[in-house]
């Protein structure tokens, strides 16, 4: 499974020069827990850094900052982490733990942003993987029930002891 069929494509980005006030006010506009900071350049925009709810909350409203006066750009993770749309699952999660990231970038051939994979998406498409083959398991040994004859006599009446109710583990005999 690539990483382009798990990502979201609704991406927001935000201006560098755009306020902290006006990026939570971004986020919650188009229900999103990132945005992407973009800088104008002679070369056209370019993505300068990420910004997430949680750098809001712990850098900003926590130590008490005045988010009008505060910058996206100062507060965005200038270290921006992506992956190819054709890598796969395992490859994200080697760069998230690489990067100590919660989200990355997705870019195609041309190197252009196309989307953006959180954490969530790769777990929810783990625990997918994981029902899956849990399915197969649980068909293959339904099917094995119906098919075979049991082999095995049936076992004699056994005795179980007692447990000691003073303590456990302790059997009476």
């Amino acid at each position: 499974m690539n990483i382009g069929s798990l990502c979201s494509r609704r991406i927001v980005t935000v201006d560098s020069a755009c306020n902290l006030t006006q990026a939570a006010g971004l986020m919650r506009e188009h229900h999103v827990g990132a945005l992407v900071v973009t800088t104008e350049s002679a070369d056209g925009t370019r993505v300068t850094g990420v910004v997430t709810d949680r750098d809001l909350v712990i850098h900003v409203l926590a130590q008490g900052l005045d988010g009008d006066n505060v910058d996206i750009g100062d507060l965005a993770n200038r270290q921006v982490a992506s992956v190819s749309e054709r890598d796969d699952l395992s490859h994200a999660l080697v760069v998230m733990q690489e990067h100590a990231v919660r989200r990355l970038l997705v870019t195609n051939d041309a190197q252009q942003l196309i989307g953006i994979v959180s954490l969530d998406d790769l777990a929810a498409a783990c625990a997918s993987d994981t029902g899956r083959l849990a399915e197969v398991i649980r068909r293959g040994i339904d099917r094995e029930t119906v098919e075979t004859t049991p082999v095995v006599p049936p076992l004699p009446p056994l005795r179980i002891p007692a447990m000691d109710t003073a303590g456990w583990g302790n059997v009476r005999v």
